[in-house]
């Protein structure tokens, strides 16, 4: 109930805000609805250039409500970008829906594969309850993005690897690959995820085979001849079934990788002895996870990682989860632009939270018999937690509150009435998701919207911002542009985060986690003297 609240919470923000790369107030979400505006399952039209760069899995589900919606008669059939702000919103708010329900199912996940591992129902509590909690996974689930479905994919793959260690028939085999190769399909760095059934047939397998050298040469041959080729199988017929133009249309595919997804990639640091250069992966470790895991979560896992690396009979389980963590956060976080968005590291999540329930059923057996160091760890967990839980609320909360920039596009409206005015926008950054969806809506004959520097003249000039700022940067920037002599400062828009008086500072987030909270400054043409 308290992941469902969560994640409901706010769900509706930003739906009227149109459809368009600078309309969005999340601008990850028009990447999702131009993928899957491209196809029409009715029609029978599977191609979508607009998803080939990351994968079409996620795509494809999209589209299942779109073709409903389209049934219904409340959607036109040629989408474009000059939609109307409500033609969309239905299609939008559903598929925010699913990422819920995806995000839902991977904490039952969660719970069933801490389960497997460990026969605790306490660990797999508070595990699953870990997760739910997660604010980056919170602040996530209100969107429509691949992110959610890639977790639950990797969840699923983790419980069924588990069972593996038991038993291997070729049902679960093949089942295990299909849904490792789906998670590909919805995002390629996540087949990596394959890593994991792998690992745990080469350090488990038979139960009957012994841990001698011999047993473990055994184990490989048998993986080698029976085992690998079922999960590669698998693996290719769910990237088939997930992402069919990779084999029907690879030119295409080829393409939209190198001229959008490479674009984004840091090839550099995978030359020479930048492979050994672990500056950015410490970065995620030090910065990205513990805010994506705000404010004192991420103490939990990388406390249970720390303990797991020096229990030696717990590494059959924990081993294949590390060693899958380990190889995406190094190829993902030297190969991405850089340690800016908490969203490349959302993977790891559900291997994190798994791994704790296995430290914590662990360390549940030890001290059975001290039931007073017990509570206090008990209690320690849910002091951590609480920030956490205050948080998630707090967001969900400032979600419902009216964004700000649809209250600047209000104050503008009033300022402007029936007169001609320029609105001019820093091209700085983020603007096209920050002060732009503010500006853009009030284009008309009288209304001119335009791209330009403090140093030009305008009747209104903005600037966006992608998160808080501190007073300080904000009156350096208002100094600035007055220094240009065109404009004087009006005042700034945001929506602050907080609950029971509290607020949350945001000014040092990851910018994939302030996408609902910009500061927007306004400023107006000097006037002559």
């Amino acid at each position: 109930m308290l992941a469902a609240y969560l994640r409901i919470t706010g769900l509706s923000w930003g739906l009227n805000s149109g459809y368009g790369h600078d309309l969005n107030f999340q601008p990850d979400e028009f990447v999702s609805l131009r993928g899957v505006l491209q196809l029409d399952l009715l029609a029978g039209r599977i191609k979508a250039p607009g998803a080939y760069f990351e994968g079409t899995f996620n795509y494809y589900l999209w589209a299942v409500p779109q073709a409903i919606l389209k049934i219904l008669g409340k959607k036109s059939a040629a989408p474009a970008d000059s939609m109307t702000a409500n033609e969309q919103s239905d299609l939008l708010y559903i598929c925010r829906w699913i990422s819920v329900l995806f995000d839902l199912c991977t904490i039952v996940i969660v719970f069933l594969a801490i389960r497997e591992a460990s026969r605790s129902f306490y660990a797999s509590f508070v595990g699953a309850l870990c997760y739910s909690v997660l604010p980056m996974q919170v602040i996530y689930a209100h969107f429509m993005r691949t992110h959610i479905l890639s977790n639950l994919l990797c969840a699923l793959v983790i419980w069924l690897s588990l069972k593996l260690r038991q038993s291997q028939p070729w049902q679960m085999l093949l089942a295990v690959g299909v849904i490792s190769g789906l998670a590909a399909a919805t995002r390629y760095p996540v087949g990596i995820i394959v890593v994991i059934p792998c690992c745990y047939l080469l350090l488990n397998g038979r139960a009957n085979l012994p841990n001698s050298r011999s047993g473990i040469w055994e184990r490989a041959r048998v993986f080698v001849t029976a085992q690998l080729w079922l999960i590669a199988l698998g693996f290719l017929i769910g990237l088939f079934l997930g992402h069919p133009m990779l084999l029907l249309d690879p030119s295409s595919v080829t393409k939209a990788i190198t001229g959008e997804t490479l674009k984004y990639a840091s090839l550099h640091e995978f030359r020479g002895v930048q492979l050994l250069n672990l500056a950015v992966i410490w970065k995620y470790i030090t910065y990205v996870i513990p805010f994506a895991m705000y404010p004192l979560l991420w103490l939990v896992p990388y406390c249970a990682i720390l303990y797991l690396v020096f229990r030696r009979s717990l590494y059959s389980v924990s081993i294949p989860i590390l060693i899958f963590s380990l190889l995406y956060l190094y190829f993902m976080g030297k190969g991405y632009l850089g340690p800016y968005f908490a969203r490349i590291t959302m993977v790891l999540f559900p291997g994190f939270c798994v791994l704790l329930g296995i430290a914590c059923a662990d360390l549940q057996l030890k001290m059975k018999d001290n039931r007073a160091v017990a509570i206090l760890l008990t209690c320690a967990l849910l002091l951590v937690l609480g920030p956490s839980v205050a948080f998630d609320a707090a967001y969900g909360r400032a979600m419902r509150e009216k964004d700000a920039r649809e209250v600047l596009r209000g104050d503008l409206q009033e300022l402007i009435g029936d007169a001609r005015a320029t609105i001019g926008i820093l091209q700085f950054g983020p603007y096209f998701y920050t002060a732009m969806p503010a500006a853009k809506p009030l284009t008309s004959e009288k209304v001119a919207v335009q791209l330009q520097n403090p140093d030009q003249d305008a009747d209104f000039f903005l600037i966006g911002l992608p998160t808080q700022i501190e007073p300080a940067q904000m009156n350096a920037i208002v100094r600035q542009v007055e220094a240009q002599g065109k404009f004087t400062y009006e005042r700034s828009y945001s929506v602050p985060v907080k609950i029971f008086g509290h607020e949350f500072g945001l000014t040092r987030f990851p910018q994939d986690m302030t996408y609902p909270f910009p500061t927007i400054l306004l400023f107006r043409a000097r006037a002559p003297t």
